[in-house]
């Protein structure tokens, strides 16, 4: 094991110890003088729903010991949109709700202003097409580090230049990847290379209705691959070698497995997938299964077989784990799954950032701008494929 973790830090970290999920929280004031993470949320969204309000509540319930949250930018409900239902909603859930902290609508000389001593990092969470802007606007400002959530932009030529931008300025690039930090694809890496020639899968579901689905496609708007299926992109770019330009087979037979199949669909004028599963084969032989299903419950897994046997099948939540799940769930019925079972992955994540960023380093394990470039390769490169394949 001692062995096996000193191949995997190079590109993400194992760790063993899943935080204990707590039940009661006490709140963190920006007064404290300590040396933090100043994390600023761009694009936070809405209560139960938005990737960046649960960001923004974990930092108010003091889930990361090195950071803080002193600012929220939410453009639209405090923009155009602060006078709609949706508007009142943000306001009442979130604005009265986190009391230490400045709000605005848009990222600004004065962002961080109210900040208590330490790194000025902006953790950006809007709408994929939006995040270029965000992510320019938070340079501008001041920004010391960045955690990006995934894809990152829509684009490979986009999310470049910003890492060419990022690079001029010397402000470090996170990327909001959690899966490589995550134990059950660390386990499964580790018995994957102790036995040569295995096949790892990783699924990913998310538990839509479809009725759901045309909502999903259009807030989605840049598509599975680029969105939901993005993590294992980066896996398979990080760990198993494929590139847009290595890769010699897509294997699309696992689609006929599923009475759903693989079909693209057009709903209210967006195109996109309900489910995929592929098996990529690069140059070296190398070979790694997605499976992603928006629509096939709420789990994440990772599954080694080699030569017809089963060597491992992991899933995310094990069975301690799926005890307080249960609770949280019950507790917040209201949320959208993964932010309630992918939890401690995603504190983790900022509090390994902002850790590193204190100390002035990198954050160990997590995925670098380069890496989510690769990634978005990958999906560029399948989408069409997959599209005229499937279609």
């Amino acid at each position: 094991m001692a062995a096996m973790r000193l191949i995997i830090l190079g590109a993400a970290a194992t760790h063993g110890l899943i935080p204990t999920l707590r039940s009661t929280r006490a709140s963190v004031s920006l007064k404290s003088v300590a040396e933090k993470a100043n994390y600023a949320v761009v694009g936070c969204g809405l209560p139960a729903r938005g990737m960046g309000w649960f960001h923004g509540l974990q930092l108010v319930e003091g889930e990361c010991a090195s950071a803080r949250l002193s600012d929220v930018v939410e453009p639209w409900f405090l923009g155009p949109g602060k006078d709609s239902d949706a508007g009142a909603e943000f306001d009442a859930g979130v604005v009265k709700e986190w009391t230490d902290t400045r709000f605005s609508d848009a990222i600004s000389d004065q962002t961080w202003s109210t900040a208590g001593p330490g790194p000025k990092l902006a953790l950006i969470a809007g709408r994929t097409v939006d995040n270029p802007g965000f992510f320019r606007q938070a340079l501008k400002a001041g920004a010391t580090h960045i955690l990006l959530e995934k894809p990152g932009a829509p684009s490979v030529a986009e999310l470049e230049a910003m890492a060419a931008e990022a690079k001029a300025a010397n402000v470090p690039v996170f990327m909001g990847f959690i899966k490589n930090i995550s134990p059950y694809f660390t386990e499964a890496l580790e018995v994957a290379n102790g036995n040569p020639g295995a096949l790892v899968t990783l699924t990913s579901r998310n538990d839509y209705a479809k009725e759901d689905l045309a909502e999903c496609f259009e807030r989605n708007a840049e598509g599975l691959l680029k969105n939901m299926a993005i993590h294992e992109l980066a896996l398979a770019a990080t760990f198993f070698g494929m590139r847009a330009d290595t890769i010699v087979d897509v294997d699309t037979s696992g689609c006929d497995e599923s009475a759903d199949g693989c079909d693209l669909m057009t709903l209210n004028d967006f195109q996109d997938f309900q489910r995929l599963d592929f098996v990529l084969t690069n140059k070296e032989g190398g070979k790694v299964r997605i499976v992603a299903d928006r629509c096939g419950g709420d789990e994440c897994r990772a599954i080694v077989t080699k030569d017809g046997e089963e060597l491992l099948n992991r899933a995310m939540i094990d069975a301690p784990r799926q005890k307080v799940v249960e609770e949280r769930m019950k507790a917040h019925p209201d949320w959208i799954g993964y932010l309630i079972t992918q939890e401690p992955e995603y504190r983790e994540l900022k509090e390994r950032c902002a850790a590193a960023a204190v100390r002035g380093e990198f954050p160990e394990g997590v995925a670098t701008i380069e890496i989510a470039i690769e990634a978005l390769k990958l999906a560029e490169y399948l989408t069409p494929l997959l599209s005229a394949r499937l279609g």
